[in-house]
Parts: structure tokens; C-alpha cells; sequence
């Protein structure tokens, strides 16, 4: 089955890349949106391409798009059980992307009618597709953070209020989960988490790794909803509008908390996004 190439997604003027004779079509797909809740969730330009495409290559597409992440599909891969998976933002290639993959996952399952069983990441990371009802969902292992004093006392000059604790997944290119005190806590009641200030520059000299904020609003095991938001400005992202992988490391904590083993994410970031998940034996099902 052929796809038509989709320019919408793109400038009135064909951008130059888009004649390379490696371009076999590209596409944009959204995900985590919720028109009910006003949360328009984030897209990802999906390029498939044939062999011959260099890294370079894909890094200058990407620098040319203005969507939060940019995937490289090989064509000859797509329809296979396995398949090799990138993605890359406007400065740098991309270690994680849930959002990127369920998007590219979906587009594929849209216009072709399959999906590879598993994306595979240039670390190895292997990121495994499940269909319900012709939609993607996201399986995870899960990622174990440990408390961090040092982390802790790295981020004290970030935010604008007193952090309670912070847990992290590594001294460097990991995620660090902070919380904060309970006068806060109860300000997010009123979906103020928003109104948290960040000191980028801070953060990106301080730092090293990317810093989910997040916060319980309601804690009932059969209604749990959690609000977050994703800073990175280390890797080229001040602030994601919708973070699939980072459930990755946030599901597990709030199991660890609270002793839920699903809710529902709501990011407040500018454009929102609304994120459900299910964990169960070190693995984190997103959709």
C-alpha cells in the first residue's frame, strides 16, 4: 500500500529536503490530546526514508521542523516485527521519545494497517507496541529512581518554592522526579502547578539531568490523577509539551508513594496533554 506524502504539516513553500530522492513520505501525527479537557497534547513529524539517509541529514530535517520531535522511519523496516527507531529535536538527536513513538506507531497503523511489534532505539532501548481498538499503546520497563539528597540541594535555586524531596535515575542524562511541600500541593488542587517558575538557566548550569515536577491531586486508587511538567533545557528542551517516556520513571514512584498502579497524567505544559497509564511487574503500559 502507498501513502500520499502529507505537506501539510509543513511551510506553504516546500522546504528543500523534502525533494531528496532518500524521502520516501512524511506525515505529522498528534498524541495525549484531549478536546473534552482543551489539551492539544503534541505532534511528531514522521519521516519515512530509504537507505542512504545520514544522521546529518536527519538532524538538518529536524532543525527545519517545528514540531517537538522529528522520527526517521527505514522503509524497508516498517513492515517487519522489529524496527529500528530515531528521533531528534531542532538541536540534537533524542535518547527517549515515548510521544514520538506512539505517534509514529499510530501514523503507521492509520495509513498502512500494521505496526511493528517493537521500535528499537540506537542504545538498544526497546520500546514494544500494543493494539487495542486500532490505537497504539506504549509498553515501558520501568524505571526505579532512588531518593537524592544532592539532587535535592541542586535544585533548591531552580524553583520557586521549597522542594519536599527529589528521587533521581542517575548522576547524569537520567530523569530526576521532584516534589514539593504540601502548602503547594494543595495550590495544584487548583491546577496551579502551572504558575511554577523555573530558572532554566539555573537548572541547565546545576544539573544534569531532565526534571519531571509532578504532584498528586487526587490520591484514590480508582480515580488517581497526578499533575506534571517536564523541563530540559540540558538537552535542547526548555519545557516538553507531552512526555511519554517519562511515565517510564513516574509511574513506579507513585507506586512506591501511594500505591497506585494506574492514573491518569495530566502535563500542564502551554499546549497540555493527558496521559493514562497502567503499571504492573516492572512495566508501564501508556496510552
Amino acid at each position: 500500500m502507498q501513502a500520499k506524502v502529507n505537506t501539510l504539516c509543513l511551510a506553504k513553500r516546500k522546504p528543500k529536503w523534502l525533494t531528496l530522492r532518500f524521502i520516501e513520505l512524511t506525515s505529522t501525527e498528534s498524541v495525549f490530546y484531549s478536546p473534552a479537557h482543551n489539551l492539544k497534547g503534541s505532534s511528531a513529524l514522521i519521516v519515512i526514508y530509504k537507505n542512504g539517509l545520514t544522521s546529518k541529514t536527519m538532524q538538518y530535517i529536524a532543525s527545519q521542523s517545528t514540531y517537538p520531535a522529528t522520527v526517521f522511519l527505514n522503509q524497508n523496516e516498517i513492515t517487519k516485527r522489529h524496527c529500528k527507531i530515531r528521533w531528534f529535536n531542532q538541536t540534537s538527536e533524542i535518547k527517549r521519545c515515548g510521544h514520538g513513538t506512539l505517534a509514529a506507531a499510530n501514523f503507521l497503523i492509520d495509513h498502512f494497517g500494521y505496526c511493528p511489534e517493537v521500535f528499537t532505539s540506537m542504545s538498544n532501548e526497546r520500546f514494544t507496541i500494543r493494539v487495542k481498538k486500532q490505537r497504539a499503546q506504549l509498553l515501558l520497563k520501568s524505571i526505579e529512581p532512588k531518593k537524592s539528597e544532592l539532587a535535592e540541594g541542586e535544585l533548591k535555586s531552580v524553583f520557586s518554592v521549597a522542594i519536599k524531596a527529589a528521587y533521581t535515575t542517575a548522576d547524569k542524562n537520567g530523569y530526576t522526579v521532584v516534589l514539593f511541600n504540601e502548602e503547594f500541593d494543595k495550590a495544584v488542587e487548583k491546577d496551579d502547578l502551572k504558575s511554577l517558575h523555573v530558572d532554566f538557566n539555573a537548572l541547565n548550569k546545576n544539573h544534569k539531568n531532565a526534571v519531571i515536577a509532578l504532584s498528586i491531586k487526587n490520591i484514590d486508587k480508582k480515580n488517581a490523577i497526578a499533575h506534571f511538567r517536564y523541563f530540559a533545557p540540558q538537552f535542547g528542551v526548555n519545557e516538553d509539551s507531552a512526555t511519554g517516556s517519562a511515565v517510564s520513571v513516574i509511574a513506579p514512584l507513585l507506586f512506591r508513594l501511594h500505591g497506585l498502579n494506574k492514573a491518569k497524567l495530566t502535563q500542564q505544559s502551554n499546549n497540555g496533554a493527558l496521559l493514562n497509564y497502567e503499571f504492573n511487574n516492572a512495566k508501564v503500559v501508556i496510552y
